[in-house]
């Protein structure tokens, strides 16, 4: 599936060719998706924003509890049993960063699944500030051994 709502851009799904997508991917982002992704291909789509020829953002959509919410499972449980998708790996490749194609890729993939509510899950606390203009809210914070985390959470 495509969308190419404005000029330059193209939204595509990778989910058919995984490796693409996380070639781009720091090596310890690699390290916690790749070997988990035979188990979670069936149920998880990959989508990324294409400009010129280059990946310059994608992410994963989840549609059950992923490898980074086994922590706090029963929580992730109550999001995708509420209708919610879960958002991760969202990355756009250092040289292609502070020119908006993170908030492009949100852009397309929330007007390529207009009636479907999403959320997410940061761990860096300014990361509210990228992700409100586009509709998300700040929820809770969830803490752990492993550290806090806060949700947002976008209606549509």
């Amino acid at each position: 599936m495509n969308c190419t709502p404005k000029p330059g851009y193209i939204f595509r799904e990778y989910t058919a060719k995984p490796d693409m997508f996380f070639e781009i991917l720091p090596a310890d982002w690699q390290e916690s998706i790749v070997p988990y992704w035979p188990a979670y291909a069936g149920s998880t789509r990959i989508f990324v924003l294409e400009y010129a020829g280059d990946i310059v953002c994608g992410g994963l959509v989840f549609s059950q509890v992923s490898p980074d919410t086994l922590y706090y499972r029963s929580e992730a449980e109550k999001w995708f049993d509420n209708g919610y998708l879960y958002l991760a790996y969202i990355w756009v490749p250092e040289k292609f960063r502070g020119r908006k194609f993170g908030s492009k890729w949100l852009e397309f993939l929330h007007a390529q699944f207009k009636t479907q509510k999403f959320w997410l899950a940061i761990e860096d606390y300014n990361l509210v500030n990228f992700y409100s203009p586009s509709g998300y809210r700040l929820v809770k914070e969830i803490s752990g051994e492993w550290g806090s985390e806060w949700i947002m959470a976008r209606q549509i």
